[in-house]
């Protein structure tokens, strides 16, 4: 895969995760929207993860943090009280997810969870897609959209960390050493 397919590939990834309206004042509620969304001790990738949420999950949106994309949110633990934390701005939305995935029973909508643990929430086309974009003006689009989903499947996360190098853009995945680095100070 040639780091010129790239540019594309990102194009399609920023249409598809658009940047949060924060139209919701601090003390507002915000819903989870990304599966496996990790509230982190500070406004850094590579923060200390305090608690991992899923689709549909509230949180209390407290404000962003200065000028980054980060947002201190309050979310109510189960038995241990809240957590208080850090979200990237682009897992969360001002409402919650949509119950228009249904089950084989069309009466009982698939629940925002199940949606994301299925991993049918990171397919963009499934067969009633496909059937339905044949049938509506400009079928040649379907065919498009399988042809980037095929490009997608090729990148793996050091060409991404690689194009972001390149770019002058801050790494947040494909950098192994991440991991290995000690703490910074204020992480916990």
């Amino acid at each position: 895969m040639s780091l010129e397919r790239l540019p594309a590939l990102l194009l399609l990834a920023c249409l598809a995760t658009p940047g949060l309206a924060l139209a919701v004042p601090p003390g507002g509620t915000l819903y989870v929207k990304a599966k496996n969304t990790h509230v982190k001790a500070s406004s850094s990738p590579t923060a200390n993860t305090l608690v991992v949420l899923q689709p549909g999950k509230q949180v209390t949106y407290n404000g962003r943090e200065g000028t980054t994309p980060w947002c201190k949110v309050t979310v109510p633990a189960d038995k241990k009280g809240s957590v208080e934390g850090f979200v990237y701005q682009a897992n969360l939305a001002v409402s919650p997810p949509s119950l228009e995935v249904t089950s084989k029973n069309p009466g009982k909508p698939l629940s925002p969870e199940a949606f994301a643990s299925s991993g049918a929430a990171v397919k963009a086309l499934g067969p009633g897609a496909i059937e339905y974009g044949k049938s509506l003006s400009r079928p040649e689009s379907v065919g498009q959209l399988i042809k980037l989903e095929e490009l997608a499947a090729s990148i793996d996360t050091a060409q991404v960390a690689e194009y972001a190098r390149a770019g002058g853009l801050p790494e947040v995945v494909g950098r192994p050493e991440v991991a290995k680095r000690p703490a910074k100070k204020g992480d916990k």
